[in-house]
């Protein structure tokens, strides 16, 4: 343990610290011990944010239960701490076509796929907050993993005329829930974002 921590307190540059993090179970042994905040910590004091931010999104790499209501969430939350990017998100075909929707509409200015060591993360571009009752999104959810809400076209409503977004999962894909009233869709609710 101590050995470790020397190493990495010496090490001189970012080079030095990958070559440590290729080191066999070197992860693993962050993750699974006791001490992971202060290797962490030791970390970031000594090669600065990027390497930081990538141990520590390898520790937050657990298990979402609900992968879009954490991707909404995580847009939301960024947009109230006046961000302008949410990175290190892992990557889904689903989560791809939610943005693109988001993208549509004018609740993120545009995403990015970017692969690292065979693993797919995106990075999410905002818009700048200017007036935040307006810019700031709100989001209900319908649907969680323990309880799917289906809804036929006659009971969906547009969310503010189609001005907002309210998303609904159907057979034809993901689509805004007044595009598929329009079509006599029904689906799954998802959410609605205004």
């Amino acid at each position: 343990m101590n050995n470790l921590l020397n190493i990495i307190i010496d090490a001189d540059s970012v080079e030095d610290l990958r070559h440590i993090l290729e080191i066999s179970e070197f992860v693993e042994f962050v993750l699974e011990d006791m001490l992971e905040k202060d290797l962490l910590w030791v970390l970031r004091r000594q090669v600065g944010k990027s390497l930081f931010y990538f141990m520590n999104c390898i520790n937050k790499m657990s298990y979402v239960n609900a992968p879009v209501h954490d991707l909404l969430i995580r847009i939301k939350n960024a947009y109230m701490a006046r961000k302008t990017t949410v990175d290190w998100v892992v990557f889904s075909k689903f989560k791809v076509n939610v943005l693109d929707l988001l993208k549509e509409y004018g609740f993120v200015k545009g995403y990015e796929v970017k692969e690292i060591d065979g693993k797919k993360f995106i990075s999410i571009e905002l818009k700048k907050v200017v007036d935040p009752v307006n810019d700031i999104p709100s989001v209900k959810f319908f649907s969680k993993p323990s309880r799917p809400w289906y809804v036929g076209y006659k009971d969906l409503k547009a969310v503010a005329w189609g001005k907002w977004l309210g998303i609904i999962s159907t057979n034809q894909g993901l689509l805004p829930v007044h595009v598929a009233k329009e079509r006599k869709l029904w689906g799954e609710l998802i959410a609605e974002i205004y």
